[in-house]
Formats: structure tokens, sequence, C-alpha cells
């Protein structure tokens, strides 16, 4: 069996766990900020279109990108269902190469830390400033991964996942965690039964590279950054105070 990062079972879990159309904390938060902006926007690492399709309704000339054609195709479904046509390209934010310039880039819900490796997550940020109007703004969100600190080389069985056309997908993962590197993988198994027949199976590898707070910043700053702000949870004015939180980045092209 092959490890993907996002295959079609992972976007179908994805679908269920994380459908379009629910009420999720970043959405406000990118809609206020990113309508004030205006201009061209880019959302990396778009996945489903669980961010891309309330900003596209709120009037906000956003495009997407992603590296899975499991997820462009479930996004440009989403956005046909709704009548929207937006731009989406297919590829890698460390090596983003999109004709002109845009007026700011978001990656939320932590995708940033799919970049696994330090060098990705600087080529990113530089490959971000390439393609930014001059004042442009990255939006950029992080997070702990301290649930999986706890449960290091644990088999855990997920809870099962009930489909449209009656089916069950089942879960299982364990993590490990390369210390030095700031990285944790988990490998999660699929399994798609039917009847009580098994019709599909997939084997996901979902590495999250983490940064502390004081780390990002200067990573910011070294790659050509400045007016560095951050809040927590989405919250405007809302400094982290908790290892839980969510660190909500945003920063100006010097």
């Amino acid at each position: 069996m092959v490890l993907t990062a996002y295959g079609p079972l992972c976007t179908e879990v994805y679908e269920i766990t994380k459908p379009i159309g629910q009420d999720y904390p970043d959405i406000p938060y990118y809609i206020k900020h990113l309508s004030s902006i205006g201009g061209r926007i880019l959302e990396a690492m778009v996945g489903t279109g669980r961010l891309l399709i309330p900003l596209l309704e709120a009037g906000i000339n956003v495009e997407g990108i992603d590296t899975s054609p499991d997820m462009l195709a479930a996004c440009r479904k989403h956005c046909i269902d709704r009548n929207l046509n937006p731009v989406l390209h297919q590829g890698c934010v460390e090596n983003l190469d999109i004709s002109g310039r845009y007026s700011a880039i978001a990656v939320s819900f932590g995708s940033f830390m799919l970049l696994e490796k330090r060098t990705a997550a600087v080529a990113a940020l530089q490959a971000f400033a390439r393609h930014l109007e001059p004042q442009g703004r990255i939006f950029i969100d992080l997070e702990l991964p301290i649930e999986d600190f706890k449960t290091e080389n644990i088999v855990k069985q997920l809870l099962p996942i009930n489909c449209p056309d009656g089916s069950t997908i089942l879960l299982q993962s364990t993590s490990r965690i390369d210390w030095l590197n700031q990285v944790n993988t988990t490998v999660i198994r699929y399994e798609k039964w039917k009847e009580g027949k098994l019709v599909a199976t997939e084997l996901q590898n979902l590495s999250l590279h983490w940064f502390g707070r004081d780390e990002f910043i200067m990573c910011l700053r070294e790659n050509g950054y400045k007016e560095i702000a951050l809040c927590a949870n989405y919250t405007d004015h809302l400094k982290p105070n908790s290892y839980k939180d969510t660190l909500c980045f945003s920063a100006v092209l010097a």
C-alpha cells in the first residue's frame, strides 16, 4: 500500500468531518481582514474550499492553490454547486510560480505546518514574498500538536466515519515525534467497508512541523517581513497565553 498525503479516502473523511458551510472560527477573522485589504488574494493549501467558498461568497477576489488533485476536485465541485468559478491552481507553495502578484496570501487552520521540513517552510515564505505586491500581507496560523505529544507510539483506533453512500470508514493511527527537527509524523490507515466487504484502503503520512512563537516571528523577519502581529484563536487583540492557543500571525512585506 502506497503512503499518500491527501488521497481519495482522506479527502472523503475531510469532507465529512470538516464540511463546507459550518461555523469555523477562522472564517469571520479572514473575511474581516481580507475584505479590508481588497485586491487579488491567494489562499494557499486551499483543500476542499472550506475557507475559500465563504470568502468568495463575501465578495473577496480570492484564488486557491493545493498540491492534492483530490482536494482540488472536491473544491471545484463545491464551487460549481454554488455557481462559483474561482481560479484554482495545483502546485506546491514552496515552489510557487503563478503569474502576477497578490495583495495578500493566507494559510489557515494550521496547514502551513504540513511543510514538514524547515527548508520547505522557509522556501514557502520566500515564495510568498516574491508573489506579493509591495506592502502585501501574509496571514498564517499555527498550533502545537499537543495531543500527539501525549500519545507518541500508541496505536489509536479512531471513531468510525459513516459515509452518505452507506459505507463506513475505519481509521487507525500512530504518531512518532522527531523532537530535534520539531516534526510530528502520524501514519493513518483508512479502511472503507460496505455491506461487510472491504472496498478501499489508504495509508496517509501526515507530518506536522511546529514552530515556537518567537521562533516563527524571527523566521518571518529573516525572510523579508515586517509589522508582525500576533493574536490568539482568530480574535484580534487577544494575546496567546496557553500552549493550546492557535497562534495567528500576520505580517507585511518589507
